[in-house]
This record gives C-alpha cells, structure tokens and sequence, in this order.
C-alpha cells in the first residue's frame, strides 16, 4: 500500500553534447574572459592637451614711422591696487613698430611748440620723424586708403626721376641715402638718419605712377602685398594705449621689458619651439606667424585685473571687444575698429603676479 502511494522522480535527461562541440567550448570561455580583462585593465583617455596651431601663412606687418613732431599725451590711468607702485612710463619705439594710422588729437590746454596740426599723430621721443624726410612732388600720401600717412605715397613721375630726387634731396636734411637694390620695376634704398637710425625707402613701379614707401624694414614685397588686401595695419591708439600702461624697449637695450619664453606656461603656442632642451640653454626661438611685435610684459597685475585696467583706459571707447575663448593658457580677445581686425592675448606669467600681451594680425585658432 506504501509502495503504491509514493512516486520516485527522476531529473530530466539531458541531450548529450557532441565531441565536437565540446572541443569548441573551452577557448570559448578563454576567449570571453580575456576580453573582459582586457576591458577592466585598459586605462581611460586622458585629456587632450592644446596643440600648437599650424604655421599657416600670415598677413604682412608693415612697419610705419610717426609723421610729427613729439608732444605729451597722456591716457587716463585706472588704480586697480593703489599699494602698488604704477611701473614707471617709458618713451621708446617699440622693437617691432607696428603701422600707425591717423587719430585726430584731443585740444590741449597748454601751447605747443612747434604746433601739431589737427588730423596729425604725434611721434615719441627717440623715433625717427618722417615728417623731416623729403617728398617727392607731385605726390600725394596715404596710399592704396590703408592708413600709412606720410609713410607712403604715389608720385605721377616714372621710377627713374623719383629715384634720382632722392639721391639727392635728402642730403640737404642731413639724411644719407645709399641704394641697395636696383631693377626695373623697384628701387630700395638704406636711409641713414641724422640721429643714426637705419630706415628703408622703397620705390616700386605701378604703370604710369611710383609708389614711394618708407619703413624701419626692408619689404620688397610691400606693393603686390598691399594690393592683394594682405596688409594689415594695427590702429594707432592701441599701440599708444598698450604703450602707456606697459613698458616697451628694444629686447637688445632693455630685455627685461618683453616677455621670455620660460615666463609661459605654453611658449609652444607662441613659438616655434624645438625641445625644452632648447628653452633650457636661454635661446630665443622665433615666434610663430602672425604674432605682431614682441609679447609685452605688464608684471603686478593679473589678466583679469590688467583686462579691466584696459577696457577702463579707453580700449572699450575705441574698439568692439569680443571674447573669442582661450588659447594659450590665457584668454583670447577679437578687437574691431572700423575695417581692421586683430586679436589679442592675455597670458598668465609663469610663477608671479602679471600678464604677458601679445598681439596677433590674425586668430591664432
């Protein structure tokens, strides 16, 4: 009766795995636990680090003299740590001088001698004056619109007439003139001021007319460049603004005055940089293209703060403003004033309070 009432079950009879099958199984599972080893090992990515920008082709930087006598002008200064003693103002040319475009004068309450007349710019102490450099007649300046002044203009002569006047005239103002290059579409001399300075003075054939153009560097490319709308012409006020509230000399007589390599955290970005190794031994690479002048130290100050100092100073008044990000470590800016536009870096100094400036004819990114 027991044995009636009690049921025995049995587990359900599995289908038998092939051999072959069963050969395939274990590199299977081999195979599945080493990708998920490979997975649990393989670091993540780190984060990407800025990579220097190509060195693309920039547009030409035309050097400009001033075209006035000196006068003392003065920007307003803002106060931003008033324990801080203001660096002390210094009147240099600039070691790369940047072209200078006209800005009429504000009225000054004291007389001038000798007068500036109005629409004039006035030229720093120790620069070369091209007001005092003769002009061939008829002639007239500022040419191709670009802002040049007095620095450039066209002659209705041909190339050999003008070349021979300024042979000649210059001589009566204590100028030395020696020709350097010779053809038939373009003269350039080597003008020796009476102060000791080297300028160039370009002669360039344009169909019936002579283009003259006097710079602090040698361009014989200036006229296909001009035309080709490749010039850039960095607007006065800004060279003025920066030079008031920077100190600027030539890195020759006064090398702590510009920024050196090792003061950025990225010197990459702004030079053509071989190796650290070269950074080590004190050499100076050559910047990258499109980087106008030497980059301007402002030390005290950090970007932040010598930003405002700027925007105070008049740069808000004269020009549109526009944050363009970062590059470089520092902050990007785009600077409009009528056609022209430029860009401007503000950097961090590398291990003390300040900022490096530097100007760019075109965006770095």
């Amino acid at each position: 009766m027991f044995d009636l009432m009690t049921k025995t079950l049995s587990l359900p009879t599995l289908p038998a795995v092939p051999a072959s099958a069963r050969s395939l199984i274990r590199p299977m599972l081999f195979a599945a636990l080493g990708l998920h080893a490979l997975l649990l090992f393989t670091p993540f990515p780190k984060e990407r680090k800025e990579k220097p920008p190509e060195n693309k082709e920039a547009p030409v930087k035309i050097s400009q003299l001033p075209t006035t006598k000196a006068i003392d002008k003065q920007t307003p200064k803002v106060q931003i740590q008033p324990k801080r003693p203001t660096p002390p103002k210094i009147n240099r040319a600039n070691a790369n001088p940047i072209v200078v475009q006209k800005t009429e004068e504000k009225p000054i309450s004291e007389p001038i001698t000798p007068p500036v007349q109005k629409g004039e710019v006035a030229a720093k102490p120790g620069q070369a004056n091209a007001a005092d450099f003769p002009h061939y007649q008829p002639s007239t300046s500022d040419c191709f619109g670009k802002g040049l002044g007095e620095n450039c203009r066209i002659a209705t002569a041909s190339l050999a007439n003008v070349g021979s006047f300024y042979l000649s005239a210059p001589k009566a103002k204590g100028f030395t003139v020696t020709p350097e290059d010779d053809t038939a579409e373009m003269k350039i001399f080597q003008v020796t001021t009476p102060d000791q300075k080297t300028l160039y003075l370009h002669l360039f054939k344009d169909d019936a007319t002579t283009v003259i153009y006097l710079s602090e560097a040698k361009t014989p490319n200036f006229l296909k460049e001009i035309k080709a709308g490749n010039v850039v012409v960095i607007p006065e006020d800004y060279v003025t603004l920066l030079a008031d509230l920077t100190q600027q000399a030539d890195r020759a007589d006064n090398p702590e005055t510009n920024a050196r390599p090792e003061q950025f955290a990225q010197p990459q970005m702004f030079y053509n940089v071989v190796s650290e190794a070269e950074l080590q031994t004190g050499a100076i690479p050559e910047l990258r293209p499109g980087i106008d002048g030497s980059p301007t130290l402002a030390l005290g100050q950090p970007p932040e703060v010598f930003f405002q100092t700027l925007m105070a100073s008049g740069l808000s008044g004269s020009f549109k403003v526009t944050p363009k990000g970062q590059y470089g470590g520092g902050n990007l800016y785009e600077l409009k004033k009528d056609s022209t536009t430029f860009y401007m870096s503000l950097v961090p100094v590398k291990g003390q309070p300040g900022t490096i400036v530097v100007t760019w004819l075109k965006s770095p990114v």
